[in-house]
């Protein structure tokens, strides 16, 4: 498609009641823009500007706006052009962001026109995204804002500030950080839309590792050692119950690929198998049984968990010596091992045997660890399914969160001039 016809596809994509006060009304506009860019979804933002002021509010309105490499501002038809441009610059100044302004030639059109468009030119993705949007929707050059080092930092505390940071909660930050993500990142968390912000940041970054692992397990040339270290300090993956992993061994002559300790003090050992096991589960006879290498790796952690429960409580006392409270008695195991979607038994007609779904798969792992004790036998599908719905959850409750402040900005600035613009905070 030409620039021309994607821009009258965003325009249909747009004709809905700016005014409206709703959370959805940009989400197919906003996927449709993300795709051209090759940006995900939720680095695309757009929000209805009706009047100059609403610039520094929108984009800390929500976590969603913050998170956004690329604003599109939709412009409300105003003899104010002159003030957009120079709220627009100056926002782009602030936050890096690329912003991208539309505006429709009537009140009546529902055709909308690019007006302009600022980036910064030492950015290298906003250069990148630049060049795309002028490839995708205009001919018209979007203006580079070049940026002197000392103009830089006075307009990142004048971003800072604008999300409720003191200098304490930023000098803080960078007392006990080191790079520049970690040090916006802790000291945006002073401040309830930094907060937001990060934890959105967070979950975004966690979903994608997610996604990540998911394409991993599914290649069957992914080896034991490739998922290891993919996961390595990522152990939020096993659920919110552990407060740390120990280093080292614990027990002489046993070494535990994750040893995860829980809040109480006891040990969990995690031991990781590869996701390409054809024979996760085979047909002995009339039924479904787990394979060889499931039986092995559940006597592999059995036996870590034996060597525990018999030399523990001397080990524990040396670790005490080093102020360690440990618990090694009564500890538990999860075998990490295998994809459903490997196993492919076929139907057995001398037997009048169907072929083996995936519910039979599950179905014979469940009774498998409903038959041994204190070890459980998790695949790599399951578990980054479980993972990935509690991230959902979460996502939820920060967009919630995020959504509350935004209301409570947009009630402290509605005292200020007109009510045209009354679009809801929130996830768009």
């Amino acid at each position: 498609m030409t620039p021309a016809e994607n821009l009258q596809r965003l325009s249909e994509l747009l004709a809905t009641d700016h005014e409206r006060p709703a959370n959805n009304k940009y989400v197919a506009a906003r996927n449709f823009t993300a795709e051209l860019l090759d940006l995900p979804s939720s680095r695309v933002y757009f929000t209805y500007i009706g009047r100059v002021s609403n610039f520094s509010v929108r984009v800390v309105q929500s976590a969603a706006a913050m998170q956004s490499a690329v604003l599109v501002a939709l412009i409300k038809l105003r003899t104010e052009d002159a003030a957009t441009h120079r709220a627009a610059r100056k926002l782009a100044m602030k936050t890096g962001k690329t912003i991208l302004l539309l505006q429709r030639p009537t009140e009546e059109s529902l055709e909308w026109r690019v007006m302009g468009g600022y980036f910064v030119a030492a950015s290298d993705q906003s250069r990148r995204i630049t060049a795309r949007i002028q490839k995708e929707f205009t001919n018209t050059s979007l203006e580079a804002i070049n940026i002197e080092p000392g103009e830089a930092a006075a307009s990142a505390f004048d971003y800072f500030e604008s999300l409720g940071l003191s200098g304490e909660g930023l000098g803080a930050a960078l007392s006990q950080r080191q790079d520049i993500s970690s040090i916006v990142e802790f000291a945006a968390a002073s401040s309830p839309a930094g907060l937001s912000a990060a934890e959105a940041v967070v979950i975004a970054q966690r979903r994608s590792l997610i996604a990540e692992l998911k394409e991993m397990i599914a290649d069957p040339a992914t080896t034991e050692t490739d998922l290891h270290r993919k996961i390595k300090g990522q152990y939020w993956i096993f659920g919110g119950r552990y407060t740390g992993v120990a280093r080292g061994s614990i027990m002489p002559m046993d070494r535990y690929d994750i040893p995860l300790f829980c809040a109480d003090g006891s040990l969990h050992i995690v031991e990781l198998k590869g996701s390409h096991i054809t024979d996760l589960v085979v047909r002995y006879r009339q039924h479904l049984i787990p394979g060889k290498e499931v039986h092995e790796a559940a006597m592999q952690a059995a036996n870590y968990i034996r060597q525990l429960d018999e030399g523990g409580a001397a080990m524990e006392t040396l670790y005490k010596r080093s102020g360690l409270n440990y618990d090694l008695r009564r500890g538990r195991a999860t075998v990490v091992i295998g994809n459903q979607d490997f196993v492919h038994i076929p139907a057995d007609s001398a037997r009048q045997l169907g072929a083996a779904t995936r519910a039979m798969v599950d179905q014979t792992v469940r009774t498998y660890n409903s038959l041994i004790n204190r070890v459980e036998v998790l695949t790599w599908a399951d578990l980054l399914d479980s993972a990935d719905r509690s991230l959902r959850f979460e996502g939820e409750i920060v967009e919630s969160q995020s959504r509350a402040f935004g209301e409570s900005r947009s009630a402290e600035t509605a005292t200020v001039g007109d009510d045209s613009d009354s679009e809801s905070p929130g996830l768009f």
